[in-house]
């Protein structure tokens, strides 16, 4: 199988557990990717091939320079696969989103026999409202968007996405509801450090992800700087890249409490950032309660669950779906004060917090754990190869 995904590898998580797992079960593994500066253009990471293709991501970017990079990396993808076709016969061909319509690059697999599956990580209309909400174009994009997300779906010969809400969506869009598989973004254990424990007074504030105003982070700052002056020897520590670093960075010092706060300005490895924000004394999902976030079901949160730490997320619909208060503790979505009386509970009620903390493995060990989630993501594959007559 080749799996193909506009974003390095092995940094996308669902991409590399995903490509493990088929990987484990037998299947022979390429990648199409992105390649960063430095990087081997051809390179076998754990077994799997992964080929780079000469395209980087502009994050931040317009919308015009965004659809160019997209096509780009779509032409690019398509005409390796074609190039490939007759020396490597693929069984399957998984597109990750975005783009949808980075799908028509398995369109000469397919014309081959090839069987496709279309994984959808995030819903694409709603990512547009994200960035380019109020442009007097946007309304316009987004109907185009809805079409080719239809189409990407119909082009599909299964669906996979990251949790129920977004198979709700997808169905209520159009999609056949038994096309649509859902693998959720759970954590493989085998890149997960010893939890360990907080080995300072310090209380450790932990994020990691993209640095994006709509994903809240500047938050974290502000409500670092309330709890600080509430006497909580308190630090912040923001793992990743994107668009607000600086801003991030800037707030820290307006508040002072820039001594307070460390922002890494860099994507990290996810077994290097588990292992940075292993023994944190609580690790936050701030985002901001926008049209996509409705739907965010973040996977940092599950690598939270499985460290034993204790979590606080903004009480957005799709998290308290999966979650109970007795398993994270929730604030008003945008709001700093609410935040700050999250992290001050949490920090004067440890062993409340370890008691929630303890509460949500259960829960996930129950029903979201990775290897209920890989057996029914293989099984897709095989039901693809049987009906494939491979």
């Amino acid at each position: 199988m080749c799996m193909v995904v506009h974003a390095y590898y092995p940094q996308d998580p669902r991409v590399a557990r995903e490509a493990r797992a088929a990987q484990a079960s037998g299947w022979d593994v390429d990648v199409l990717a992105m390649r960063r500066n430095g990087e081997a253009g051809v390179e076998t990471v754990e077994g799997i091939r992964v080929r780079r293709l000469p395209v980087t991501h502009d994050r931040g970017s317009g919308f015009v320079r965004l659809i160019v990079e997209y096509g780009g990396f779509t032409l690019s993808a398509a005409l390796s696969l074609a190039l490939r076709a007759g020396s490597r016969r693929y069984g399957v061909v998984q597109v990750h989103n975005p783009p949808d319509f980075l799908v028509l690059a398995a369109l000469a697999p397919k014309l081959l026999g090839s069987r496709v599956v279309f994984d959808v990580h995030d819903l694409a209309p709603d990512m547009l409202d994200m960035r380019f909400h109020g442009r007097p174009w946007a309304p316009a994009a987004e109907r185009i968007l809805r079409v080719v997300e239809r189409l990407a779906v119909r082009f599909a010969d299964a669906v996979v996405t990251v949790h129920e809400p977004y198979k709700a969506e997808l169905v209520r869009r159009g999609a056949p509801s038994e096309k649509v598989v859902v693998v959720m973004n759970t954590v493989d254990e085998t890149v997960v450090p010893s939890a360990g424990g907080n080995d300072t007074d310090t209380f450790r504030i932990v994020y990691h992800g993209t640095v994006s105003p709509h994903y809240g982070v500047e938050l974290l700052v502000e409500a670092t700087a309330a709890i600080a002056s509430q006497g909580i020897d308190a630090r912040v520590e923001i793992y990743g890249d994107g668009d607000a670093v600086s801003d991030v960075r800037a707030l820290a010092v307006e508040r002072g409490v820039a001594d307070r706060v460390l922002v890494t300005g860099e994507r990290l490895g996810q077994r290097d950032v588990l292992s940075r924000v292993a023994g944190a004394s609580v690790g936050v999902v701030p985002n901001r309660p926008t049209r996509l976030n409705r739907f965010a079901l973040s996977s940092k949160l599950f690598e939270y669950v499985v460290l034993g730490i204790p979590a606080v997320s903004a009480d957005l619909p799709t998290i308290r779906a999966h979650f109970t208060d007795d398993e994270v503790q929730y604030f008003e979505p945008g709001s700093s004060e609410s935040l700050a009386a999250a992290l001050l509970d949490v920090a004067r009620n440890p062993e409340a917090a370890a008691a929630r903390a303890a509460a949500a493995r259960g829960r996930y060990d129950a029903e979201y754990d990775w290897a209920l989630n890989s057996q029914r993501y293989v099984s897709t594959l095989e039901g693809l190869r049987v009906s494939n007559g491979r």
